[in-house]
């Protein structure tokens, strides 16, 4: 079994495509973690009413893009998963 976590910006269309042709077609996954840039991403709602833990990473709060792009990094690493999905992000 594969884990992933998926990244998302806003609504998680593409999150949800997938996390539901993952259900519907038995794939040997688990998603592990959802993570946004955005705290109001709707995409968010979907993960939590399903489990799937969530993470913000407001992209705003950071000074530089490398110091993002860290705290980013540290959140998939705590994820830990095999696979990482830019869902629209």
């Amino acid at each position: 079994m594969h884990s992933i976590v998926s990244l998302i910006s806003g609504r998680g269309s593409n999150f949800e495509a997938i996390y539901k042709a993952a259900q519907a077609k038995s794939w040997d996954v688990r998603f592990t973690g959802l993570i946004a840039n955005q705290p109001e991403a709707k995409g968010l709602a979907l993960a939590k009413s399903v489990g799937i833990p969530t993470a913000v990473i407001d992209h705003r709060a950071y000074p530089s893009r490398e110091a993002f792009d860290r705290a980013l990094m540290q959140q998939i690493d705590a994820f830990s998963a095999d696979l990482v999905v830019l869902a629209g992000f």
